[in-house]
């Protein structure tokens, strides 16, 4: 009898083993295919991250570019305006293109754009640039029509602004 019982018992235990082992081997498996999966996509997000490093280098680039002739990463120009002893030198773009938002009105054409609107409608400057210490470029409509105004700036030893008009252009209404 003890000897069917040890018989039985090996034999649960051959039993257990080897479903152990089966069992184990599908999850070594599963595991497997996983880790593989994983690494597959590693590899997939390493190469968008280049991408994405290309594109953010790019637009970095783009901007350094456009922002080549800006009053704020002019050093020399901001030089200029040392004499005036502004407060905020860096905030004197925004001084500038508030003065031209300033001249827009419901009523009138902007005086620095020297074309009148038409249809009832009138001129106003829509978007501003300031180049430099001396120069802002504009753009300006009306709605049917818009062109673009270059404008020469200073300031008078009260820090008053004042305004000339260098040149401009109107384009057709398509």
């Amino acid at each position: 009898m003890t000897k069917k019982i040890l018989i039985y018992a090996l034999i649960f235990m051959a039993l257990l083993a080897m479903y152990q082992y089966v069992s184990m081997n599908k999850m070594y498996e599963q595991q497997s295919t996983k880790i593989e999966n994983l690494r597959s996509q590693i590899g997939t997000l390493e190469n968008d991250i280049d991408v994405f490093k290309d594109s953010t280098n790019s637009l970095i680039n783009e901007n350094l570019d456009l922002s080549y002739f800006s009053l704020k990463s002019n050093g020399e120009a901001l030089a200029y305006f040392d004499e005036y002893n502004f407060e905020d030198v860096n905030n004197l773009s925004q001084v500038i293109i508030d003065a031209i938002y300033d001249k827009n009105s419901a009523s009138a054409n902007n005086p620095l754009v020297p074309f009148d609107g038409t249809g009832g409608k009138f001129m106003s400057v829509d978007k501003v640039k300031v180049i430099n210490h001396k120069w802002v470029l504009c753009s300006f409509t009306d709605g049917d029509f818009w062109g673009e105004v270059m404008l020469r700036y200073e300031f008078d030893k009260d820090k008053k602004l004042t305004f000339e008009t260098l040149s401009e252009v109107l384009y057709a209404k398509y």
